[in-house]
């Protein structure tokens, strides 16, 4: 079992007695870049938001720092279900004594009610962890696309700089276009 993983379960303080070969099955689903935030075996309930069918199984689900996979099964048919951070609208949770503590991921198309432990403050560190999850994950798309926009900026400006020293545009020409590029970043 992965590293991350095994710090994941330790704490979470998750019970993995009965679920070790899900964890394992589900643990295959990974890309060797993602780091394990959060991984459990649940009970899992899928709500489509414009039919509002609700499906209740067992399963596993992982929190990674891409994206959160949901492995479930029923019956000898296994599904996965994969939501990337950026999908995700917004994050809920709620506790009671009987039925224990949920959090709810809703996106566009589907609401997921995971159910995650009966303790309140684990509740809340697992809520925190998918927030910051994602938080994380828009910072770095967003970053990504900053770095790939000056990179590209910088590209033009290098040609436009061998198009002024070959004398295909004049001095006025390239400084005007660099400060227009230059502005857009």
């Amino acid at each position: 079992m992965r590293n991350d993983i095994m710090q994941a379960i330790q704490e979470f303080q998750i019970k993995t007695i009965g679920f070790k070969k899900n964890i394992e099955k589900a643990e295959g689903l990974l890309n060797e870049t993602e780091k394990v935030l959060f991984i459990a075996p649940t009970n899992l309930i899928v709500t489509a938001t414009n039919t509002r069918k609700k499906d209740k199984t067992p399963g596993v689900v992982i929190l990674t720092d891409q994206r959160v996979v949901f492995n479930y099964q029923i019956l000898f048919s296994s599904t996965i279900e994969i939501v990337t951070l950026d999908e995700i609208r917004s994050i809920n949770s709620f506790t009671n004594g009987l039925g224990g503590g949920h959090v709810e991921l809703h996106t566009m198309t589907k609401s997921y009610d995971i159910l995650v432990s009966y303790k309140r403050e684990i509740v809340q560190k697992i809520v925190q962890v998918f927030e910051d999850a994602k938080k994380n994950f828009i910072v770095s798309a967003s970053g990504d696309t900053m770095n790939s926009q000056s990179n590209s900026v910088l590209e033009q400006i290098e040609k436009l700089s061998d198009l002024n020293k070959k004398g295909i545009i004049t001095d006025e020409e390239f400084k005007a276009k660099k400060e227009e590029l230059l502005s857009k970043i």
